[in-house]
């Protein structure tokens, strides 16, 4: 049909990641930042999975609101404890340098870059997996990892698309305020979504 031409949908796409960036600032910022981000980011990651399952959900502007509100406090304490690890891992690798190069060093620092790839690859998948699937909160930092060492060619292409995308950023500023977090939250989002089990609660 004419509405299903690839180019509609693409420029619909398009269309929507703007929207969804302009939203996430918004939201982001609605909260000081402090208090916003976490809720925002989870609403964004909501309404892109709805894209991908190609869910007629009705407006996304209200789509957005409904998931900023629902999931704030639950999004909130992810993201902080997400923050939080980082920072203790990134304070445990700064203290490591203080520490005499021997034997010891060198299974402490081995020790703390296998901890800290898996951090990062838990970061990659949390917020696909908070918005995907009804768990416990701590037990979305756990299952996070499930799909990234399950699948982990398709997170190595992942992460080398995202590594791309900055690039392109880097090279053309104007797409970063255009499309910014919402193209590479729909990247994560898409990436996940092919991995996550079918029989997911939906």
């Amino acid at each position: 049909m004419f509405g299903t031409q690839w180019y509609f949908r693409l420029g619909n796409l398009g269309f929507n990641l703007v929207l969804l960036n302009f939203l996430w600032i918004l939201f982001s910022a609605s909260g000081l930042f402090i208090l916003g981000i976490f809720p925002a980011t989870a609403a964004l990651f909501a309404v892109i999975r709805l894209i991908i399952m190609e869910t007629d959900s009705g407006s996304i502007i209200k789509l957005f609101w409904n998931k900023f509100k629902t999931e704030f406090l639950a999004s909130n304490v992810i993201g902080y404890l997400m923050l939080l690890i980082g920072l203790l891992l990134y304070v445990d690798f700064k203290v490591l340098h203080h520490i005499k190069q021997n034997t010891l060093y060198m299974a402490l620092m081995s020790l703390t870059m296998v901890i800290i790839l898996v951090y990062l690859l838990s970061l990659l998948y949390v917020f696909p997996v908070f918005v995907h699937y009804d768990l416990k909160l701590w037990q979305y930092p756990k299952f996070a990892l499930i799909p990234a060492i399950a699948r982990p060619l398709r997170t190595l292409i992942m992460a080398i698309t995202l590594t791309g995308i900055l690039f392109v950023y880097m090279k053309l500023p104007v797409l970063m305020l255009l499309f910014g977090i919402s193209l590479i939250s729909f990247i994560l989002m898409k990436f996940a979504y092919l991995s996550f089990s079918k029989k997911a609660v939906e």
